[in-house]
């Protein structure tokens, strides 16, 4: 059992992936330089362990949240 897709169809899936996956590392990338940037504040002590923690928590509650909004517009099926 398969899937029965024209060549047009098979070609556009495989951009919307290609567009998920492109825009995915590009957000990787985006979170792990604001990342590096909080936790050198961090040991400049220009920021607290609290804000630090605070601060990182909501990096990574938005970065999950992207991924879910990517992953809805880039659903194919």
């Amino acid at each position: 059992m398969g899937f029965n897709l024209s060549l047009g169809k098979k070609k556009k899936i495989g951009k919307s992936i290609r567009t998920y996956v492109a825009d995915r590392v590009k957000e990787k990338r985006s979170f792990e330089k604001q990342l590096e940037r909080l936790e050198a504040e961090l040991q400049n002590e220009t920021v607290d362990q609290d804000t630090y923690e605070r601060f990182r928590d909501v990096l990574e509650i938005n970065f999950v949240k992207q991924r879910e909004e990517k992953l809805e517009r880039f659903t194919i099926f």
